[in-house]
């Protein structure tokens, strides 16, 4: 009876001590909880496993976006022209466009407008068309190269390409989608890159080498993010080299920068299978080493 009288003493200091803030020794104690990081990508965001965008001719456009792009031509031409892009004079004979299909962007309508006069003479710019007056927006025109060019900083990189990304976030009125796959390569459409991103292979036979950094999401602690995209999309033809694509977003969703260079490559020497060794019989007996005395 003493040792029950004791159990259920003790039993009510516990619960007196929990009901206080105290362990059984009679310590102050308190539950921390992690303090979540706001950042505009979860690291555990559903995000589309594309590795490329869709890229259509005008014919093959939804008619409503063809209708878009005939209502905005003199607009397009009037601001392309302000870049040296002369849609409207003789020298506009040659270009052609096809649309950049890219679903994070649903208010917008990107289009890539490119010339060949040959080998050295390439000329290409990015146009986005706001659909609807909902986002406020109006049509914009971002210079990538003029006559194999770049007008200033390359655009994949540029301040321009980078504020004009920035707009189209905003103009959306939801912010920056958590799909960073595609939200990247969205990104290298409008600096004029039709971008096969490399993704991590399905099955150990079509891991090729050497092997390039598969698309990837970095979070900081301070809750900014980095998208990581290796470009494959001309890899390996002679004398290609595959580009990394890495965009610096702040916290708040805001892209700070864009780096473009040539892709790391992991080069790894595979042993070859060694053939299976024989067992060869031995005559005679067969001793037990783990007994004592052996």
């Amino acid at each position: 009876m003493i040792g029950m009288a004791l159990l259920g003493c003790g039993m009510r200091l516990t619960a007196q001590n929990k009901a206080k803030g105290q362990n059984e020794d009679g310590d102050l104690v308190r539950e921390i909880h992690p303090v979540p990081t706001p950042t505009p990508f979860p690291i555990d965001a559903h995000t589309r496993t594309l590795s490329a965008l869709p890229f259509l001719p005008p014919e093959r456009m939804a008619m409503a976006d063809q209708e878009l792009v005939a209502a905005n031509q003199m607009e397009i031409a009037r601001r392309a022209g302000l870049q040296g892009f002369h849609l409207e004079r003789g020298d506009g004979a040659g270009w052609g466009y096809e649309q950049a299909v890219c679903p994070v962007f649903p208010d917008h309508l990107i289009l890539d407008y490119s010339r060949s006069n040959g080998a050295g003479d390439v000329s290409l710019f990015s146009v986005v068309i706001p659909r609807g007056s909902a986002t406020g927006g109006h049509v914009r025109v971002i210079p990538v190269r003029r006559r194999s060019y770049s007008l200033w900083t390359p655009a994949a990189s540029n301040e321009l390409t980078v504020n004009d990304f920035n707009h189209m976030v905003k103009e959306g009125g939801k912010g920056v989608d958590p799909d960073w796959l595609t939200l990247g390569l969205c990104y290298t459409a409008l600096a004029g890159g039709h971008v096969r991103a490399a993704l991590v292979p399905a099955t150990a036979a079509d891991e090729v080498y050497p092997l390039f950094v598969p698309a990837k999401l970095s979070v900081s602690g301070m809750g900014g993010a980095q998208i990581h995209l290796a470009d494959l999309t001309h890899y390996p033809e002679p004398k290609a080299k595959a580009m990394d694509w890495v965009l610096t977003f702040a916290q708040s969703g805001r892209l700070l920068k864009v780096k473009h260079e040539v892709a790391d490559e992991v080069y790894e020497r595979l042993l070859p299978a060694t053939p299976q060794e024989k067992a060869v019989p031995v005559k005679g007996q067969v001793i037990e080493v783990s007994k004592p005395g052996n």
